[in-house]
């Protein structure tokens, strides 16, 4: 037990965990002078055994550790002493040094396993939308107070924001590509270009100009058009010699520089986006799975282990530690609110930035252009969280940073089995015939994920902006000019052409 300061403390409890992980931790002092740390797993749970004995002994060594600390002065330094209480071992481990680490990694496995297939009933802690979840059940737990009340009030704000900025952001890349691509005289990129290290006996070596690829000859789409213009207008300022022109002004052809390459940057680009569809996930888990029922997400909880002093002075408490948020029933109708006007719309923007972002990256030819742009737009995916941290109060940020989660599993029965008991279990699942049943862990599922939504994504614009012809090849679809300039932000967010003019500018020649 160590006293610094002039607050005595015997262990280090953290406000985050309270409640659900509270730990007081204890030095034991055994044979051989050797220290093991024991914990006491929910002070709660220790009234009902013999801590009143503990607590004693608690209050007697922070006396005794009061009297013997000492403040010393060098010079104008101060130097600070700390006097340590050992407690006598009462449980000496019941299994040998050598099974020891077998223990430790059968609960380790037990526990977390159970952490890691059934998780928590959580909300984002960083996030506008997480708030806007949160914030209105504490105000409900409490009555509605004119300060919660205004809090609410003030996130809804923020979640408004965040879809309008989002939304926008959206619409714009949509229109770039919707719009103002075509109106440049760009085509559909698809898989030009792909295979010229193999061309000329290879798919996708023919160009949009219908010529063959080579690499001298292999442009980005901005130099590539500013050839074909130099060209055109030397045709139209001497047409006499416009046959000339054509056998000795070669623009080139418009291609990609490395398939492999932007298929690498799309599947950054899920790996980066794909937690936030987790997210969204954890978030109807929660709606689903937390009683509907009108529960409190605030109170004030004192453990029954002593009185309020004796655990501000043991545990350097203030009033404030007392106060725990946590992740409970959700009224009915508050899950439809949730439903309709927080995770539908989280979803949704989602979606939007996923389809434009895999068709903005499949539209980029050039090596560098694709690896920047493949981590630059998730930056969208970030704005909620963005105006969570510049625009909430620090009231909002405390409640949300302690919210506690509740968890969809249980460890009683890890907590109740004796030592013995996880060393057999060990044995029989993990050594011997039984590792070879854990195989099944080796391919990561969010790996899966990632490479099914990216298999998904790209297929879809395959199928919407690309021909395949018989040698294998995938070209772009002829295209057409907008036949209006309207705004249409739902439109352009989710990919949707509209009205086109008939007469097409490019087709691809033969």
């Amino acid at each position: 037990l160590k006293r610094r300061r002039a607050a005595p403390r015997v262990g280090h409890l953290d406000p985050a965990r309270r409640g659900s992980g509270m730990k007081l931790s204890l030095y034991h002092h055994g044979g051989g002078g050797s220290k093991r740390s024991s914990s006491i797993a929910d002070p709660n749970e220790a009234a009902a055994k013999p801590s009143s004995v503990l607590l004693d002994r608690v209050k007697q060594s922070v006396s005794a550790s009061a009297a013997g600390s000492r403040s010393q002065q060098d010079g104008d330094n101060m130097r600070e002493t700390s006097s340590t209480v050992m407690l006598e071992r009462t449980n000496p481990l019941p299994v040998s040094e050598e099974d020891n680490p077998k223990v430790a990694a059968s609960k380790a496995i037990a526990i977390l396993s159970k952490q890691e297939k059934d998780g928590y009933c959580a909300i984002e802690a960083a996030s506008v939308y997480g708030a806007a979840v949160a914030m209105p059940q504490i105000a409900r737990s409490a009555g509605w107070p004119g300060t919660f009340l205004t809090l609410v009030i003030r996130i809804y704000g923020f979640l408004l924001l965040n879809f309008l900025l989002q939304g926008f952001l959206l619409s714009m890349i949509g229109e770039e590509q919707l719009m103002w691509y075509p109106f440049a005289g760009k085509m559909h990129l698809c898989d030009f270009g792909s295979n010229i290290k193999d061309c000329p006996d290879a798919p996708n070596c023919k160009g949009p100009l219908g010529t063959e690829y080579s690499a001298p000859r292999l442009y980005d789409y901005d130099i590539w058009s500013t050839r074909i213009f130099v060209k055109d207008s030397l045709k139209a300022i001497f047409p006499d010699k416009a046959e000339e022109l054509d056998k000795s002004v070669d623009p080139g052809e418009y291609g990609m520089e490395n398939y492999y390459c932007r298929t690498a940057c799309i599947f950054l680009f899920m790996l980066a986006v794909v937690d936030d569809l987790k997210g969204t996930w954890s978030l109807a888990k929660t709606l689903l799975k937390v009683p509907n029922a009108a529960e409190s997400w605030i109170s004030y909880d004192i453990p029954t282990w002593g009185t309020k002093d004796d655990i501000k002075t043991i545990q350097d408490y203030g009033e404030l530690d007392f106060v725990s948020f946590k992740v409970a029933g959700i009224p009915l109708h508050w899950k439809l609110i949730n439903l309709l006007f927080i995770m539908a719309p989280k979803l949704a923007l989602w979606f939007a930035l996923v389809k434009s972002g895999v068709h903005y990256l499949m539209e980029t030819a050039g090596i560098v252009d694709v690896i920047v742009n493949a981590m630059a737009l998730t930056f969208v995916l970030e704005v909620d969280e963005m105006v969570f941290q510049r625009f909430s109060t620090s009231l909002t940020k405390h409640i949300m940073m302690n919210m506690e989660n509740l968890p969809n599993f249980s460890t009683e029965e890890e907590e109740e089995e004796t030592e013995q008991h996880a060393l057999e279990r060990f044995v029989n699942t993990e050594l011997g015939a039984g590792r070879w049943r854990k195989l099944s862990m080796v391919i990561p599922m969010n790996l899966l994920l990632v490479i099914v939504l990216q298999a998904v994504f790209m297929y879809e614009y395959y199928l919407r902006n690309c021909n395949r012809h018989a040698d294998g090849s995938w070209v772009s679809k002829s295209m057409t000019l907008p036949a209006s300039l309207n705004y249409r932000p739902f439109q352009l967010m989710f990919g949707f052409e509209g009205e086109r003019e008939s007469e097409e500018f490019w087709v691809m020649p033969d």
